[in-house]
C-alpha cells in the first residue's frame, strides 16, 4: 500500500505548482506594463467574488520582486470598513513594515501627516535598491478595496478615498498601487468614482479551457491521479474555467478517490465527477452565499430565474414571459439591464441571441438554494427610489397618518409596479378606511404576479363584501371567490354550503328534484343529492316502463323490446327484467306469425294460412281471431258468415212457424 499522498488542490500546498498560481499570466503581464510605465503609477483589477483576484495578488507579491525593483505589499480592507482614517493608516504603516522586515512605525498622534510627511519618506530611504541605482518602488496591493465604496460607510470613504488621491500624486515612481475591486468600475459609488478618475483597470475572468486543464492535472505533477479526457471535459463543463469551483471540485475528486487508500494513482471518470457534486455544493456554501451577497436585488430576481429554467437558452423574450410567470408583473429598466450585468460578472454568457449560465455548477447551486419563490422580497429593493417612498409612507402608516401615507405609497407604486410590500401597505390603508372595493381591485392586480403576499388580504376583503353583498346570489359569488383563491377556508366553506343548502330544500318543496340534487351536490350533501337521484330515477323508470306498455298495446314490439332492454341496462336492480324480455319477444314472435297468416289468407295460400295460424293458435288458442281464420283457411268458409246465415234461416223458420199458427188460430176460429 502506497504512502497516502498531499492533496495538490490545497490552496499552499507546496507539491508542485499551487492552485492560485495557475494561469493568469495575461493579467501579471498587463499589470506589469502599467506599472512600468512613467504616467501611471495604479491599476485597477475588478471581477466577481472568488474569480481569483485575490490569487494573482498573491502572484503579485512573488513575482514582481522578481520582474524589477519592486517591493510590493499585501494589504486587505476587508475587516477595515468600520475603521477610523488614523487607526487604517497605523494598520497599513505596521503591515508595510512586518512585510518588509521593518521596525515597528509609530505615526504618533497625527497619523495622516506622520504617514506621507515622516514616515514614507523614511521607508524608501530604507527600500533595498537591487540595481545600486534606484530604490525599490514601494507597491500597495489592496484586496476587496470596495468594501469602503459601501455608501453606508461614506464618512470613512470619504476621508480615506481623499487621503488615497494625495498618494496616488505623492511620488509616482516610488509609490504604485495594484487596487482589486469585486464590481465594476462604473458601478462604485461617486466618491470612489473619482479616485480611480484616470486610472487604467482590467477585468479578472474565468480561466481560459488551457489553464483549466493545467489546474485540473495538478494531480499528475505528483503522480496522485490520472485524469482522462472525458473527464477534464466533464470538470470543463460544471465549471467554466471558474478557479474556485474547479479547485473545489477537483479537490473532492482526489479526496475520494483517496478514501480507500488505493495502491496506485487511480484514474477520474466522468462518473467520478458526477459523484462528487452534491458535496462541492454543500462545502462551497458559504462562498456561494458571499458571491450571491455581492448581486444587486434585479440581478439576483434574474439569476433565480434563469437558474430555474435549467441549463437552456433564453431569448429576452422568453426571460420576461419566465419573470411574469413566477410575479414579476414589469420589467422596469433594472430588470432588462440586469442580465447584461450578470454577463459583465461571467454568471451568463450570450448565445444565439439568448442567455444562459456560463457556470453549470453555479446555475445548480442557485436553482436548489435560491429559488426565485425564495428571493420575491428583493422585487421590493430593484428600484431604490421606490423603497424609500415605501419606507416614508410605512412611517407615516405608524403614526395614524393613513392619508397622508397614500401618496407615497402611489408614487412607490408607480416606479416599482412589482413591489410587493407598497401594494400590501396600500391596500391595508383602503381597508381600514372601509374602501373596500378599490381594495379589492388593488389586491386582485397583486394577486395576479404575486398570490401568496396578496392572498390573506383578498380573502378578507371577499369575507367582507359577501356579508354586505345584496342576495345570495351575490354573497355567493364572493364565497366562490375566496374558494377559488383558498379552497380550505372555513368561513367560505361553511357559508356557501349554507346557501346550497337553503336552494337545495327549496328546490325539493317545489318539486324541483333536479334542481335540489344539483344544489345538494354543490353544498357536498351528497348522501341527501343520492336520495334525491334514487328518486328521480324511480319516477323516470315509471314513465318508461308506461311508454313500454303502450307499445306493447299498440302491438309494436320492436320498439318496445329494444326500450325494455335499454331499461334494463340502466336499472339493473329492478328485478322482472328477464320475464318481460321474454313475454315481449313471445308476443312480438307470435305477432309476426299471425301477420305472414293473414298475409297468406288474403293470397289464397291456404297451406301457408292453415300453417302459421295452428303454431299461433298452438302458443295462444285465444290470441286475437286465430280460431277464425284457421276454421276460414281449413274449411274455406267464415265462420262469422256461416253464424250469420244460421242465425238467418232461424228467423225465417220462427217466422214461419210463427205464420202457421196464427193460419191455425184462424182455422180453429
Amino acid at each position: 500500500m502506497m504512502p497516502l499522498p498531499l492533496n495538490p488542490y490545497i490552496a499552499g500546498n507546496p507539491v508542485g505548482a499551487s492552485p492560485a498560481f495557475i494561469g493568469r499570466a495575461d493579467v501579471l503581464r498587463g499589470v506589469l506594463r502599467v506599472l512600468r510605465r512613467s504616467q501611471d503609477n495604479a491599476i485597477v483589477l475588478f471581477g466577481q467574488r472568488r474569480i481569483g483576484k485575490t490569487s494573482i495578488l498573491q502572484q503579485l507579491m512573488v513575482q514582481l520582486p522578481q520582474r524589477g525593483p519592486y517591493a510590493p505589499v499585501y494589504f486587505d480592507l476587508q475587516d477595515k470598513a468600520d475603521l477610523p482614517l488614523d487607526r487604517i493608516l497605523q494598520d497599513l504603516a505596521a503591515t508595510i513594515a512586518h512585510t518588509l522586515a521593518l521596525p515597528e512605525p509609530d505615526l504618533g498622534p497625527d497619523p495622516k501627516s506622520t504617514f506621507h510627511q515622516t514616515w514614507l519618506p523614511t521607508l524608501f530611504e530604507a527600500l533595498p535598491a537591487p540595481s545600486g541605482e534606484h530604490s525599490s518602488a514601494l507597491v500597495l496591493l489592496f484586496d476587496e478595496f470596495d468594501v469602503l465604496a459601501d455608501p453606508q460607510r461614506k464618512e470613512t470613504a470619504q476621508a480615506f478615498f481623499a487621503y488615497l488621491r494625495e498618494l496616488l500624486m505623492y511620488d509616482r515612481d516610488r509609490l504604485q498601487f495594484v487596487f482589486v475591486i469585486g464590481r465594476n468600475v462604473d458601478d462604485l459609488d461617486t466618491i470612489a468614482l473619482s479616485l480611480f478618475k484616470g486610472v487604467p483597470y482590467r477585468r479578472v475572468s474565468l480561466l481560459s479551457r488551457e489553464d483549466t486543464d493545467k489546474l485540473i492535472r495538478l494531480s499528475e505533477g505528483n503522480e496522485t491521479l490520472r485524469w482522462s479526457a472525458a473527464a477534464c471535459e466533464a470538470v470543463w463543463g460544471l465549471t467554466n474555467g471558474h478557479p474556485f469551483l474547479t479547485q473545489q471540485l477537483c479537490s473532492h475528486i482526489w479526496e475520494r478517490s483517496y478514501e480507500e487508500e488505493p495502491d496506485e494513482p487511480p484514474e477520474v471518470t466522468p462518473t467520478d465527477v458526477e459523484a462528487v457534486i452534491a458535496a462541492v455544493l454543500d462545502a462551497s456554501r458559504n462562498t456561494l452565499e458571499w458571491l450571491w451577497d455581492g448581486l444587486g436585488p434585479a440581478e439576483r430576481v434574474v439569476a433565480s430565474a434563469l437558474a430555474s429554467a435549467g441549463p437552456l437558452l433564453l431569448n429576452q423574450e422568453a426571460l420576461e414571459n419566465l419573470l411574469q410567470e413566477s410575479g414579476v408583473r414589469v420589467m422596469i429598466r433594472e430588470l432588462q439591464s440586469a442580465p447584461d450585468l450578470l454577463q459583465n460578472w461571467d454568471l451568463l454568457e450570450p448565445a444565439e441571441a439568448g442567455y444562459r449560465f456560463r457556470v453549470e455548477l453555479l446555475r445548480r447551486w442557485l436553482a436548489e438554494h435560491k429559488p426565485l419563490e425564495r428571493v420575491q422580497e428583493e422585487l421590493d429593493r430593484i428600484e431604490p427610489v421606490a423603497e424609500n417612498f415605501y419606507r416614508a409612507a410605512l412611517g407615516l402608516y405608524r403614526s395614524g397618518k393613513l392619508e397622508e401615507a397614500r401618496t407615497p405609497l402611489q408614487q412607490a407604486i408607480q416606479l416599482n409596479p412589482n413591489h410587493v410590500a407598497a401594494n400590501q401597505l396600500l391596500a391595508d390603508i383602503m381597508l381600514d378606511q372601509g374602501q373596500l372595493d378599490e381594495g379589492r381591485q388593488l389586491l386582485e392586480r397583486l394577486y395576479e404576479y404575486q398570490p401568496n403576499a396578496a392572498r390573506p388580504r383578498l380573502i378578507q376583503v371577499l369575507l367582507a363584501m359577501a356579508l354586505r353583498a345584496p342576495d345570495d346570489a351575490a354573497r355567493l359569488e364572493f364565497y366562490e371567490q375566496v374558494l377559488h383563491i383558498a379552497p380550505t377556508q372555513q368561513k367560505a366553506i361553511a357559508s356557501r354550503q349554507e346557501i346550497w343548502v337553503e336552494r337545495a330544500e327549496t328546490a325539493r318543496r317545489a318539486d324541483d328534484l333536479e334542481g335540489a340534487m344539483h344544489a345538494y351536490r354543490q353544498a357536498g350533501f351528497y348522501d341527501k343529492a343520492t336520495q334525491v337521484e334514487i328518486e328521480l330515477q324511480r319516477r323516470a323508470l315509471a314513465e318508461q316502463l308506461q311508454t313500454v306498455d303502450a307499445l306493447e298495446k299498440a302491438h309494436d314490439y320492436p320498439q318496445a323490446i329494444a326500450l325494455a332492454r335499454k331499461l334494463a341496462q340502466e336499472y339493473p336492480a329492478v328485478p322482472g327484467w328477464q320475464s318481460t324480455l321474454e313475454r315481449l319477444e313471445r308476443r312480438g314472435a307470435l305477432a309476426e306469425l299471425y301477420d305472414q297468416a293473414l298475409a297468406a289468407l288474403e293470397a289464397r295460400d291456404w297451406p301457408t294460412a292453415q300453417q302459421r295460424f295452428a303454431q299461433v293458435a298452438g302458443a295462444d288458442p285465444h290470441y286475437e281471431e286465430v280460431a277464425r281464420y284457421l276454421y276460414y283457411a281449413v274449411r274455406g268458409e267464415d265462420p262469422n258468415a256461416l253464424r250469420r246465415a244460421v242465425r238467418r234461416w232461424r228467423w225465417i223458420a220462427s217466422a214461419a212457424l210463427a205464420v202457421a199458427l196464427i193460419l191455425l188460430v184462424i182455422q180453429l176460429l
